[in-house]
């Protein structure tokens, strides 16, 4: 017959008591999309692991990323990194629904081996839980699963004692079991017990790396970060090109609210590059002209010198930020014709979006207080009177007759490029000219 020990007539000794945490040791992620992937979930799940440790290494932190029961768990160790700062930084990587800083006890400290929780180191770690977690005048619940069947207790009678523990031991005075304010969980593993309250919400999507490479067209503006984010968070590598409407230095393309935005998008998307292409060309081109047609001449000629940059670096698809109807380029007819320019397909995932919208997602990831610090382009006055409805054919006959020598812009455009590469929020590395495109 088995026989099981009653835990509470233990009692612990100080080594064992100096081996409970006394904060969170393990941060726990969910991923509730990959786990609806069917034989390549298993690639999904590699991806999203390195992702973590990218963005952990950038702060410093080297912890053991594992997966299990279904989720993804950090064991935190000593490092310069905060638990703060890590949960901050996961919840900008794409494939994290949401995560939470944990408890974990082994089960070499939980008793469970035996049958009964040890219910001192338990109730211990329920209660600074709580304590993190209080909100006056707030009611909470205690939810307990209980994976582990080696424990004799159900899982109502394991969260009632925690219950009366947190009531008794914290300023917690309500429960509410059917509408809580504040949840604490307890979930029993074989590898343990892991104790905390409340998840932070994270971006979601899939792990960057598994949707393929796109270009975005970023602009200093509000739409274009956001719809390269939204690209990020579906798993695709970002890269971004913009065309510059004056020269400068090296120094000077870095410290530009573009570059700003690329840097902050660098935080979701891992690492990204930046090619700026001089307008020069396009500019001179342009300039003194008065059909109307300037402006989606000038976006016709952008989206060419992009799909020749997407050609270099093996991207397979442009982005962009358009939303029907919001300036004069985003008519359907001038979509249209801004589109036909490039045989590449263009991916528009803001179209439907009215700027409130918008600027709610940029407000979220980080981008809008740039994109609104950011001076007016001074292409806008590339046309007194914008026309809102053009023709491709129209438009390829105007460009006959002031670009004869179109191809040859395209070449000598590329040719003036800037590279800035960022990883996780920071620059890393410029080239320029030939050497900005060259060997990518």
């Amino acid at each position: 017959m088995v026989q099981f020990i009653d835990t509470e007539s233990i009692l612990l000794d100080e080594e064992t008591l100096d081996e409970l945490p006394r904060a969170p040791n393990c941060l726990l992620l969910h991923s509730p999309e990959i786990t609806l992937k069917g034989r390549n979930q298993r690639d999904f799940k590699a991806k999203l692991a390195r992702n973590i440790r990218r963005r952990l290494r950038a702060l410093g932190a080297d912890w053991q990323v594992r997966p299990a029961h279904g989720r993804v768990y950090i064991d935190v160790s000593d490092s310069n990194a905060s638990v703060e700062s890590a949960l901050e930084a996961l919840e900008q990587v794409p494939g994290v629904e949401d995560v939470a800083a944990v408890y974990w006890l082994p089960p070499g400290l939980t008793g469970q081996r035996h049958g009964l929780p040890d219910w001192p180191i338990v109730e211990d770690a329920a209660v600074r839980v709580a304590e993190a977690a209080y909100r006056p005048d707030a009611a909470f619940a205690v939810r307990v699963h209980r994976a582990d069947k080696r424990l004799l207790l159900k899982s109502p009678e394991i969260g009632r004692r925690l219950g009366d523990a947190i009531v008794e031991r914290t300023p917690w005075d309500r429960v509410d079991l059917s509408n809580p304010d504040c949840t604490i969980k307890l979930d029993i593993y074989k590898d343990g017990m892991y104790v905390y309250a409340g998840r932070r919400k994270s971006i979601g999507g899939l792990p960057v790396g598994s949707g393929g490479r796109v270009l975005g067209l970023l602009s200093d503006g509000i739409d274009s970060p956001v719809a390269s984010f939204l690209l990020a968070k579906r798993g695709c590598l970002v890269d971004h090109v913009h065309m510059t409407a004056n020269c400068g230095t090296v120094v000077d393309h870095a410290a530009s609210i573009v570059a700003q935005l690329a840097r902050r998008l660098s935080l979701y998307a891992l690492d990204t590059r930046l090619f700026l292409l001089p307008g020069a060309q396009i500019d001179a081109a342009l300039a003194g002209q008065d059909t109307g047609f300037e402006l989606v001449m000038f976006r016709r000629f952008l989206m060419r010198a992009a799909q020749a940059v997407a050609a270099r670096i093996g991207a397979a698809a442009l982005v962009t930020g358009d939303s029907l109807g919001q300036m004069s380029t985003q008519t359907l007819e001038n979509l249209v014709s801004s589109l036909s320019a490039v045989d590449i397909p263009v991916f528009q995932p803001l179209i439907g979006q009215n700027k409130q919208e918008i600027m709610a997602v940029a407000r979220r990831i980080g981008t809008y207080e740039a994109s609104v610090e950011s001076h007016k382009d001074s292409r806008a006055r590339l046309s007194r009177n914008p026309r809102t409805r053009s023709r491709p054919a129209e438009l390829a006959r105007l460009e006959a007759e002031l670009m004869p020598n179109y191809d040859t812009m395209i070449q000598a455009t590329l040719s003036d490029a800037v590279c800035l590469q960022f990883a996780c929020g920071e620059l890393v590395e410029t080239r320029t000219g030939e050497a900005a495109l060259g060997n990518l």
